[in-house]
């Protein structure tokens, strides 16, 4: 007989089924910028939102986690902090768009 899962062991079992990388293709202005990601945690998002100059600030918390969580295929980190600048001052806001709203996307 299987014993029923307790409400921690399935939250424990989705948290496992959640960490798995995913890509997201990206394609702007015929540069590829396919990159993956795992899913942004509460806790990710609370890093960025108080690393933010302005915590309300949400274009700056939402490219804060776009570099903390794009990833290559080996899960390591594509961009350093010193992409912040361009995502935000030198990007269009189409391009910072398209780049911040994939991580959205669950393929």
């Amino acid at each position: 007989m299987v014993k029923p899962q307790t409400p921690l062991e399935k939250l424990q079992e989705l948290a496992d089924l959640e960490n798995k990388l995913i890509k997201h293709e990206v394609e702007i202005k015929g540069i590829d910028f396919t990159f993956w990601s795992k899913p942004t945690s509460i806790s990710k998002y609370r890093a960025a939102k108080a690393a933010s100059k302005d915590p309300e600030d949400l274009l700056e918390t939402t490219a804060r986690l776009f570099i903390k969580s794009a990833l290559d295929e080996n899960g390591e980190q594509q961009f350093q902090i010193d992409a912040l600048p361009l995502i935000l001052t030198r990007l269009s806001m189409s391009s910072a768009s398209k780049l911040m709203g994939a991580m959205n996307s669950e393929e």
